[in-house]
C-alpha cells in the first residue's frame, strides 16, 4: 500500500474520531465538526481509507515534517474493526511479535513503530520512515484519553472529542501521546531538526537554527537512576534536583491569624524556560573552573556560605558540597556566596534559549483557552480572582485548559524518563536513547530554576511582612487575615503577582488556622494537601 505522505492533501483536517453506527458502519468525525463515511471493516481497510481521505498536518514550524492523521477509535470503532478489546500483553505488544494485529499490519505492509502496540500507536509502511510517513491510532479501549494523563470523561460525544483534540492541534500540535509526550515532541516541532527518510536518505526538512540534532549522554552525575551512566556511582556522585517541599508551624503572631491562604504558582517548571541556556554538545569534565553562568552544566560545589533565613526554605536541596546546575550555582553567586567549582562536566557547543519558542506557544495556548472561558488579565484583580477559584464556561474549554497545564507540567518529566524499548529487560541497566530532546540535565535545570525562583519571590515576599507557612512544589501557604490571596499580591514589593502567564499566581484554597495548626501536629505538611488533587 503506498501513502502519499509528502505533499498530500491536509483539506480533512488533522484527525478523525471514528465510531460505529446502529446500522454497523464507522463514521469519521472531523476537526471542522463534520462527518465522513469510512468504509473499513478491518486495520487494512482502516489505513487504506487514511491515507486518500485528506487527513494530517501541516508542519508547526516552517522547516519542520508534517504530522501524519490522528485517528481515534471509540471503543465501537475498535470492536468493528474486529480489533481486540483490552491492550495486548507486553510479549504480543512488541513489535516483532506474532499477535494477529502485527501480522495483519506485514500481511499489508505495515508495522508499528519502536514502541509496538500501546493506547497510542503508530503505523508506518515497512518502506516507510516511522516519523514522516506515519499514521497515529488513539485506541480509547485500550487505555488512550480516558486511562492516561488525558484524563477525559467517558461520555463525551465523538463530535466532543474531535472538537477537544482539534482545538489543542490548533493551540500546541497533533495529539499523538498523551500531555506530557506531546509537550516534550512539541520542543523540537518548534526547534526541528534536519531530517532525512530512512530509507531513501533524501532530504524531507532542512530544519530550524538552534535545533538540536544529536543524541548525547548525561553526565554521570545527571544521568537518571537505571542509567548505564549511573552504575556504581556514588550519593555524593548523584545530582539531587527536587522541587520544595517544607513547612513549619506557625510563629506566635501567625498563630493568630483567623486565616491561612494557598497561591499556587501557574507552570511554575515552565515560568523562566525561555531564558535557560542549552547547548547541544556531550559534556566535558574540566577540573577547578572558573564559573560562568552563561555555560550550562553541572558543577560540583560547595554553596554552604548562602545566608539562611529561619523562616524560609532552601533554595537548594543541600548547601554542602554536592552537584547543582549553572541555574542554582548562579543564584547563590548573586545572592553572595563565594564560587569555587571543584570540578564540572561543562556541556559544549554554541548555547542558547532552546526553550524560548516553546514557552510562549505554552503561554499563548493556556492565555487563549483563559479568553474562551472569559478570563482576561485585564480583570479587576477581586474579579480575576473570583473567577480563577471558580471558572465557569464551556465545559470543553475548562477540559481543553487542563490539558494545556499537564502539557507543560508532564513534559519536563519526559526529558529523563527511561525509554519505552520493548528490546529492554526489566532491571538491567538502560542507555541513552537515540533521541536529542531526551536531557536529563535540562529537565534537572528547569527544576533547579523553578526552585531558586521561587525562593526569590518569597524573599521578595517576606519583606512586605509576608513569611510562607509551607511550600509544597508550586503551592505556597500563608497567614493572612482576609480569606484572599490579594492580601499577599496587592501590597507593592510582593515576589507574587496574581494572574495568568506561567509564574504569576492563582488561588489554591482557604483555610482556617486550626485546620492548618491540625495538620503540623499530625507531621503532615499542609500545603501538600491542597496540592494533590484527590484531597
Amino acid at each position: 500500500m503506498d501513502y502519499p505522505a509528502r505533499g498530500r492533501s491536509t483539506a480533512a483536517g488533522p484527525l478523525a474520531v471514528l465510531a460505529a453506527t446502529a446500522s454497523g458502519a464507522l463514521t469519521a468525525h472531523l476537526a471542522d465538526g463534520s462527518t465522513l463515511t469510512c468504509p473499513a471493516a478491518d486495520i487494512a481497510g482502516l489505513l487504506a481509507w487514511a491515507t486518500t481521505a485528506g487527513l494530517g498536518a501541516l508542519a508547526v514550524k516552517a522547516g519542520g515534517l508534517n504530522t501524519g492523521p490522528l485517528l481515534v477509535l471509540t471503543d465501537t470503532a475498535t470492536t468493528l474493526l474486529t480489533l481486540p478489546p483490552a491492550l495486548p500483553s507486553p510479549a504480543h505488544r512488541h513489535p516483532r511479535s506474532d499477535h494477529p494485529v502485527h501480522a495483519q499490519l506485514r500481511a499489508i505492509g505495515w508495522q508499528t513503530n519502536v514502541q509496538g502496540l500501546a493506547p497510542w500507536t503508530t503505523l508506518h509502511p515497512v518502506h516507510g520512515d516511522p516519523t514522516a510517513d506515519a499514521i497515529h491510532l488513539a485506541i480509547t479501549a485500550w487505555g488512550a484519553l480516558h486511562d492516561d494523563t488525558w484524563q477525559l470523561p467517558t461520555h463525551l460525544s465523538p463530535p466532543q472529542i474531535a472538537q477537544l483534540l482539534s482545538a489543542y492541534t490548533r493551540l500546541l500540535r497533533t495529539p499523538t501521546g498523551p500531555p506530557g509526550e506531546c509537550g516534550h515532541r512539541l520542543m523540537s516541532d518548534l526547534r526541528p531538526p534536519a531530517h532525512r527518510h530512512a530509507h531513501t536518505n533524501a532530504l524531507l526538512c532542512h530544519g530550524a537554527p538552534g535545533a538540536l540534532a544529536q543524541s548525547v549522554n548525561p553526565a554521570p552525575c545527571e544521568a537518571p537512576d537505571g542509567h548505564r551512566l549511573a552504575l556504581g556511582r556514588t550519593a555524593e556522585d548523584r545530582m539531587t534536583v527536587e522541587d520544595i517541599d517544607w513547612w513549619r508551624p506557625p510563629t506566635d503572631a501567625e498563630a493568630t491569624a483567623p486565616y491561612v491562604v494557598c497561591l499556587a504558582v501557574n507552570l511554575s517548571h515552565v515560568a523562566g524556560s525561555n531564558n535557560i541556556r542549552v547547548a547541544a554538545g556531550p559534556a566535558r569534565t574540566v577540573q577547578h573552573p572558573d564559573f560562568d553562568r552563561r555555560t550550562p552544566g553541572s558543577w560540583f560545589v560547595d554553596l554552604s556560605g548562602t545566608p539562611q533565613h529561619p523562616h524560609l526554605p532552601t533554595p537548594y536541596v543541600t548547601a554542602r558540597p554536592a552537584w547543582h546546575t549553572t541555574e542554582a550555582v548562579a543564584y547563590a553567586q548573586q545572592r553572595g556566596t563565594p564560587i569555587r567549582p571543584i570540578r564540572a562536566h561543562l556541556r559544549t557547543g554554541t548555547a542558547g534559549p532552546y526553550l524560548n519558542p516553546w514557552y510562549q506557544r505554552i503561554r499563548d495556548a493556556r492565555l487563549a483557552v483563559l479568553a474562551r472561558l472569559g478570563i482576561t488579565p485585564a480583570m479587576e484583580p477581586e474579579v480575576l480572582c473570583q473567577e480563577l477559584e471558580s471558572p465557569g464556561g464551556d465545559p470543553i474549554s475548562r477540559l481543553l485548559l487542563a490539558a494545556v497545564d499537564a502539557t507543560a507540567a508532564h513534559s519536563i518529566h519526559v526529558l529523563a524518563q527511561q525509554p519505552a524499548d520493548p528490546d529492554h529487560t526489566p532491571g538491567h541497566p538502560f542507555g541513552t536513547p537515540p533521541l536529542p530532546t531526551w536531557r536529563p540535565d535540562l529537565r534537572a535545570s528547569l527544576i533547579a530554576n523553578s526552585r531558586t525562583e521561587l525562593h526569590r519571590k518569597l524573599c521578595m515576599t517576606a519583606r512586605t511582612g509576608y513569611l510562607p507557612l509551607a511550600v509544597h512544589q508550586d503551592h505556597i501557604l500563608f497567614a493572612t487575615h482576609t480569606p484572599s490571596i490579594l492580601e499577599i499580591t496587592s501590597p507593592s514589593g510582593s515576589g507574587f503577582r496574581l494572574g495568568l502567564s506561567p509564574g504569576h499566581v492563582s488561588p489554591a484554597g482557604t483555610h482556617t488556622m486550626a485546620w492548618y495548626r491540625h495538620h503540623c501536629a499530625q507531621h503532615v505538611n499542609p500545603a501538600q494537601l491542597l496540592r494533590t488533587p484527590t484531597q
